[in-house]
């Protein structure tokens, strides 16, 4: 009988566990998601100066943002998830600084679309696990 509740405990814990790392996970995700799409709103009103002092302070936070929460994602999540998301944030604002209309947007536009592939495989869908 002990053995038994020592293994409903570990199961709760492990649930527990699992069910706390997707909500984590989706609400970071989810948050910096819509930073991103005000970051691509300011984009498309600036469009001759996409280097203006607004867009560069949203991307400078959604970039803090980001090294705050990567190292928990590392632990958390596939590797090569987290590093192509790195590598999308760097060149995003590598591309407004550098005043470049048409990339930022591809960026900004890649990064949403990117988080949006990240949160599907991030919950246990039925399909994701057959």
């Amino acid at each position: 009988m002990k053995k038994l509740v020592i293994i409903l405990i570990v199961f709760a814990i492990t649930v527990g566990a699992m069910v706390s790392e997707i909500v984590y996970v989706n609400k970071f995700y989810n948050s910096l998601q819509a930073d991103l799409e005000v970051l691509s709103d300011s984009i498309e009103q600036n469009k001759d100066g996409v280097d203006n002092p607004q867009t560069v302070e949203l991307c400078e936070n959604i970039a803090t943002k980001w090294e705050k929460g990567k190292r928990a994602l590392l632990m958390m999540q596939n590797h090569n998830t987290v590093r192509n998301f790195d590598e999308k944030i760097v060149c995003l604002k590598e591309v407004i600084k550098s005043d470049n209309y048409n990339d930022a947007v591809i960026f900004v536009v890649s990064a949403i679309n990117y988080i949006d592939d990240v949160l599907l495989d991030s919950v246990p869908y039925l399909t994701n696990i057959l």
